[in-house]
């Protein structure tokens, strides 16, 4: 399955001062000295895909993790280096970095704008420290404020925020505090996120212990109803169900995930879409670094995304997004005329104004965004 659109990569930084009571990530505390040879196998890994995308363009690098600013800037300048030199990036290539604003700092932010990065990420969830501490999420309002700051006095444009909701304790009023906050700030980029409470996590385990109570869906829904309302009605763009944007700052790295376009993942639990396969890079540390320092290949598993599963995949993510499911691209791919074949389906959910038909385009309408699950899961 041949692809000549350009390509993503994405980078993982996986260390953290703490991980959150709900992070599942692939993160850790470490020292120094093993950042440096985490460094090096990054760059290792990247010198050896090298020339097998020698032909390939790329025009989205997205730095995540983790917590990539509690990494210095030299190693932030070294990796920057080592792919712009290894790879062919686009002139309009999108760079992005997250960033914590407990770990952020003015001359940090210099340095990353003198590496390139065109595009920040600040995970904030909340402006409310007391529901922050309830998830061990250690953050001062006063770091997120400085953060924000150092954006709007630079004029640094291209700048995007994630929000969470669920936070056990939470308030609609809280959410749309922390929502009107950003909007004043001018954030071109609001991402929105329900809590997901994962096995082996502590969060997980205070909900098993009754310690503390989830949000019930329905009240999920009316908050992020809520937060819909707020964006939009200030001007921004709902182009994925979670993501919402000023016009032309919507994110290009994520949506070649939404797309089906191939990317390249760099790093250790890193994951890869490439030719039909994805692939997962090692979730060890010392496998990882030891792989890479002899430049092996860290992918641990390869899986062959078949044509069912990519229809399944095609319908889900399509229907996530403003745009919809291309129909005439969906009979051309898959030899199924969607509108026939789930025709009773469609006729219902259109009468009940729940999905609709424009310019080819299958797509869930506005107001029904927030069930968009159980309206994809009548198409599969």
């Amino acid at each position: 399955m041949e692809d000549n659109r350009p390509m993503g990569v994405y980078v993982h930084i996986p260390f953290c001062t703490k991980k959150c009571d709900y992070c599942d990530f692939v993160s850790f505390s470490m020292d120094d000295t093993a950042k440096q040879q985490y460094l090096e196998a990054l760059c290792n890994e990247i010198e050896f895909y090298k020339y097998k995308f020698a032909d390939r363009v790329f025009d989205s690098l997205y730095i995540g993790g983790g917590t990539p600013s509690l990494v210095t800037p030299e190693f932030i300048k070294t990796l920057t280096q080592k792919l712009y030199s290894s790879l062919h990036f686009a002139d309009y290539t999108e760079i992005t970095l997250e960033v914590n604003p407990a770990s952020f700092t003015r001359q940090k932010f210099l340095e990353y704008v003198r590496c390139g990065i065109n595009r920040i990420s600040v995970g904030v969830q909340s402006i409310d420290e007391k529901l922050l501490n309830k998830i061990g999420r250690k953050q001062k309002f006063e770091d997120v404020k400085y953060t924000l700051q150092l954006f709007t006095q630079s004029k640094f444009l291209n700048t995007s925020a994630d929000v969470m909701l669920g936070i056990p304790g939470q308030s609609k009023e809280s959410v749309k505090d922390t929502v009107e906050f950003l909007i004043k700030n001018d954030l071109k980029h609001i991402s929105v996120y329900t809590l997901q409470v994962e096995k082996h996590t502590p969060l997980y385990d205070k909900f098993r212990a009754k310690k503390i109570k989830p949000m019930s869906d329905a009240r999920m829904v009316s908050y992020y109803n809520e937060v819909a309302k707020v964006l939009m009605s200030a001007g921004y763009v709902r182009y994925e169900l979670s993501n919402f944007a000023r016009p032309g700052f919507e994110s290009v790295h994520n949506q070649k995930y939404w797309d089906e376009s191939e990317y390249l993942g760099l790093g250790i639990a890193a994951h890869s879409y490439i030719d039909g396969y994805r692939y997962s890079n090692t979730r060890r540390m010392d496998r990882y670094i030891d792989l890479c320092s002899k430049m092996q290949s860290p992918v641990e598993q390869k899986e062959y995304i078949s044509d069912k599963e990519r229809r399944t995949e095609r319908i889900m993510l399509s229907l996530r997004t403003q745009d919809g499911l291309d129909l005439q691209k969906f009979k051309a791919d898959f030899k199924e005329d969607l509108l026939l074949t789930r025709a009773n389906e469609i006729a219902t959910m259109q009468k009940n104004n729940q999905i609709e038909v424009v310019n080819g385009f299958l797509r869930i309408t506005p107001n029904s965004f927030s069930v968009s699950n159980a309206i994809i899961t009548e198409l599969l």
